[in-house]
């Protein structure tokens, strides 16, 4: 298990009614399915719900505007509740408590929110939790297939660093950083290691993914960017929502354009392939109510999105999508 660095998180079984009890007035952002599971345990009621989903910049700023007299923001569910409750504790300059519902996404851990607008997503704000409290009995509420799926933000290292390399080879930034390149390879040797634990949804596999989450958004912010863990897999995931109008689980999404995009850079897809399968995660996409027509949408869109939308050099710039490199990419999601 990696020593992770980041903010103050807490690990256990029921913890989330005991934090609330102590809080005062406060003000739940969640979704619809980790709200059913803790509303009834939950005392005092809080001030406030918003149901987390719009994250464009006029809905986060409504909620701001809208917000009542409260004395602490509690994050409850997955990447748009964290994202949301960031928004509003920035804004606001409240406590802010971060409850993952499921280690499907590391924005409990980073410091900005994922703003939406114009096809595009923005990385603004500095949110810093009191703490990120891990209840692994709400965890273990979600369904098994969503727990697996966690592990796109971490295998993201695999196609992302590649793609790093690739930037600073044509002289295109962020700078090269030795530290965080190989941070990337221990990140996914961790990652290999817990897979079978969390197949199983067992807590130690949770944990320590968690903490690597932890670890990358912590480098995030010490290095600046996310170069190390943010490449091509994810503006694959990007051009996918701004195609096909709609998303999937993000770290389900992520782990597929990492299977493509491994396969596409010709970088070991075999590993990205082992590690998703030991973990279990779904990755077919008629398991994932992905057609092929979405893919190959997404495919022939990407490079002129990545252009357009100024993200950084990786292989999605390079690309030039024949029926070679669509033939590369079916077999990588469906032999």
């Amino acid at each position: 298990m990696i020593a992770a660095h980041g903010f103050p998180t807490v690990y256990g079984r029921g913890l989330l009614a005991p934090l609330v009890a102590r809080l005062g007035r406060w003000v739940a952002i969640s979704q619809p399915e980790p709200w059913a599971q803790v509303a009834a345990s939950l005392d005092p009621a809080p001030a406030q719900l918003v149901m987390a989903g719009d994250l464009t910049r006029a809905n986060l700023d409504r909620l701001v505007a809208e917000l009542p007299r409260c004395d602490a923001v509690v994050g409850i569910g997955g990447g748009s509740a964290m994202d949301t409750a960031k928004w509003l504790h920035w804004r606001r300059q409240l406590p802010l408590y971060q409850v993952p519902s499921l280690p499907s996404v590391d924005a409990c851990f980073t410091r900005p929110t994922a703003v939406r607008g114009g096809g595009r997503v923005c990385y603004e704000g500095d949110a810093v939790p009191e703490c990120v409290v891990v209840d692994f009995e709400l965890i273990a509420a979600a369904p098994i297939e969503l727990v697996r799926g966690g592990i796109g933000d971490v295998l993201s290292c695999h196609t992302a660093r590649f793609d790093w390399a690739l930037a600073t080879a044509r002289g295109q930034g962020p700078a090269w950083d030795e530290s965080a390149a190989a941070a990337s390879l221990m990140y996914l040797d961790e990652l290999a290691e817990l897979a079978p634990l969390l197949a199983r949804g067992e807590d130690e596999g949770v944990r320590r993914l968690m903490e690597c989450l932890r670890d990358i958004g912590w480098r995030c912010h010490a290095l600046g960017h996310a170069r190390f863990e943010e490449g091509s897999e994810h503006f694959f995931g990007y051009a996918f929502e701004a195609v096909t109008g709609r998303t999937i689980l993000h770290g389900e999404l992520v782990t597929l354009g990492v299977l493509v995009m491994s396969a596409l850079q010709h970088n070991d897809p075999e590993r990205a392939r082992a590690i998703v399968g030991a973990a279990r995660t779904r990755s077919h996409p008629d398991a994932l109510g992905v057609r092929w027509e979405e893919i190959e949408a997404t495919l022939r869109r990407l490079p002129s999105f990545v252009a357009e939308q100024g993200l950084w050099y990786s292989q999605a710039n390079e690309l030039r999508v024949g029926d070679r490199e669509l033939e590369v990419a079916r077999h990588a999601l469906y032999r």
